[in-house]
């Protein structure tokens, strides 16, 4: 196993559990996406996904509306947020992938939640994020903020930008 792992071919999901990073990490995400039909992936999924940090959870994080039930398995691992539908809502973004189309919050809004949750994800994950983001080719910095406003994240966000811009 120790071969594969140098190799860069598997990668360690828990004790005695490993992965092969070209076909499992594919498609537990689109098994995720099956067994939650209306999630969409949030925070650390969206942030690897759109490359804004290095940061791998081996966990798949998902939203959802508040007052759904959802029963999930043990395997693939899966933490759910549970927000309004008001925020649940904010900046959907249909992706394909593995030949089915995932829903992922759009790049604007994964900054905002790297703000929002940076007490839980790290003051350095969020610079990451908000760092990768704005070096971007596509950005759209008025979005961001209209976001960063719906969220209530505006007036720590904007420091950052100022200091990164």
């Amino acid at each position: 196993m120790n071969k594969l792992i140098a190799a860069d071919l598997v990668y360690q999901v828990r004790h005695g559990l490993y992965a092969h990073k070209k076909y499992m990490q594919q498609d537990d995400i689109t098994l995720v996406a099956e067994i939650i039909p209306n999630g969409v992936f949030c925070l650390f999924t969206a942030w690897l996904q759109y490359g804004f940090t290095t940061s791998v959870s081996h966990r798949y994080h998902v939203a959802l509306p508040r007052n759904t039930k959802v029963h999930i398995p043990d395997y693939p691992p899966v933490t759910l947020y549970y927000w309004s539908e008001k925020i649940f809502n904010l900046g959907i973004t249909a992706i394909k992938k593995n030949g089915k189309v995932l829903k992922f919050y759009d790049p604007e809004r994964a900054v905002c939640d790297a703000v929002k949750f940076r007490n839980k994800a790290g003051e350095d994950v969020m610079q990451e994020v908000i760092k990768a983001y704005l070096g971007q080719k596509k950005k759209n910095i008025d979005k961001l903020m209209q976001y960063a406003k719906i969220l209530r994240v505006e007036k720590i966000l904007v420091p950052y930008l100022k200091v990164m811009l």
